[in-house]
């Protein structure tokens, strides 16, 4: 493939926390050492943490910067290619250079429904550390990424002409069988973990913005991850999922993300982000 998806970032409010979240229920590991903590300082034991593919890089929240979901990544074969192809077809959009202390991305460009991606190139001196190598492979890993647009299949073009993702109808990469009946969803694959894009919606304040909506994660066995994420929630309870369901939109946006075509359980990370399980 031309493409894949290499990273996603989440601005946390308690690094620590989260990523004993991550470590614990899908045996993510340490890859790259040191960043900002809560009080602007270097901390070496912090540090972006993977499955053996995809990094997730759990970056401290500041004032000004929203908690959650903030962009993903993708290694391409070619960052010229991408940038001729956005030249070419996609002229409008936002295209910058990254900063320098960020070990992955060679260019940052945002996508139509304004969703920001990092693109990095194999060999290029920005990108170190933990993704230098090709990693591991684990029963749990990052399965997919969910993007709300208002208008999806043009959303879809732009990461098919872009990127090259191919378009999935019935069945994923993995086997899992697809929702045809999740109306007006679209499912695309770098040929391992899947892009999801979901129509926006007037149901809620959530469903009406575009942007990142939620991540997937695959587990090998439903039953055994819900056991321990009961286990984690008693033994350290300030890395529990948080509950979705509370609230005037709670219930709303619970019965949203579980309209995934991919999910089939949700549920959300010790700060409110948004993902489901698949088998």
């Amino acid at each position: 493939m031309f493409s894949r998806i290499r990273h996603v970032a989440i601005y946390t409010e308690n690094y620590h926390r989260t990523a004993a979240f991550y470590k614990t229920i899908f045996g993510m590991k340490k890859i790259t050492t040191g960043m900002t903590d809560d009080k602007g300082n270097y901390d070496p034991n912090r540090g972006h943490i993977s499955d053996g593919v995809i990094g997730l890089a759990l970056l401290q929240r500041h004032a000004g910067i929203r908690s959650g979901l903030d962009h993903f990544g993708f290694e391409v074969e070619s960052t010229e290619t991408v940038l001729e192809r956005l030249r070419k077809s996609y002229p409008d959009l936002r295209v910058a250079t990254s900063l320098e202390h960020v070990p992955f991305s060679v260019l940052r460009i945002q996508d139509p429904a304004g969703t920001h991606i990092d693109v990095s190139q194999q060999g290029v001196a920005k990108v170190r550390e933990g993704y230098l190598e090709e990693g591991w492979e684990q029963p749990r890993h990052l399965h997919h990424v969910a993007i709300r647009a208002g208008k999806p299949s043009l959303l879809a073009d732009f990461y098919r002409n872009v990127f090259e993702l191919r378009q999935l109808e019935g069945v994923s990469e993995k086997g899992s069988t697809l929702r045809l009946t999740s109306k007006g969803h679209l499912c695309l694959s770098d040929g391992k973990v899947s892009l999801v894009i979901i129509p926006t919606e007037n149901t809620s304040y959530h469903s009406m913005t575009e942007g990142l909506d939620h991540i997937g994660f695959k587990v090998e066995a439903l039953k055994k991850a819900g056991q321990e994420l009961e286990e984690l929630s008693r033994s350290h309870p300030e890395s529990a999922p948080k509950q979705i369901d509370l609230g005037r939109f709670g219930p709303v946006t619970k019965r949203e993300l579980e309209s995934c075509m991919l999910g089939r359980h949700a549920l959300s990370d010790p700060d409110g982000v948004l993902m489901d399980l698949v088998e």
